[in-house]
């Protein structure tokens, strides 16, 4: 099994790449928050960035900072030993580990400037409160928890 994971700010284009190496490699594609957004459609509440960034923090809180990176390890492991895999959103160093412990393993860094990221995430509107969010607003969801670990994977 061979392991890439992609780390960048919001925006950066970290999605478009694990869409690429799905499609040329035949890669599997996994999201961290994956798991987030289940709890959150079985909460029947809306996935909007800051819900998302809320429920990790709470879990990795009260439950421990490794819940849901032991999560998303099991469920690779269930995977073929033959497959690629490609985990989009990495942002914790634990998560950096759980990728290293995985014999082939590739980390990448994707960034782009603040306005561009912040374009993309208007015209995509991934998350509910993303297409009518002020770029003052995109700024300030960059100085949330989960965004402040960035600096430490990218260095």
């Amino acid at each position: 099994m061979f392991v890439v994971g992609l780390a960048g700010k919001i925006g950066s284009g970290k999605t478009e790449v694990s869409k690429y190496l799905s499609r040329k490699y035949k890669a599997k594609e996994m999201k961290f928050s994956s798991i987030l957004s289940d709890i959150l459609d079985r909460l029947h509440l809306e996935k909007s960035r800051e819900n998302l960034q809320s429920l990790g923090e709470s879990l990795r809180k009260y439950l421990g900072a490794n819940v849901i990176v032991n999560a998303f390890e099991k469920d690779i492991l269930m995977l073929s030993k033959n497959d690629i895999v490609v985990i989009d959103g990495i942002r914790y160093e634990n998560e950096v580990e759980m990728l290293r412990r995985f014999p082939k393993n590739l980390l990448i860094f994707i960034d782009a400037p603040p306005k561009i990221r912040y374009h993309r995430c208007k015209k995509r509107a991934e998350k509910v409160d993303e297409k009518e969010m002020s770029f003052e607003d995109f700024l300030k969801i960059e100085e949330r928890e989960t965004e402040k670990h960035l600096d430490k994977i990218k260095n």
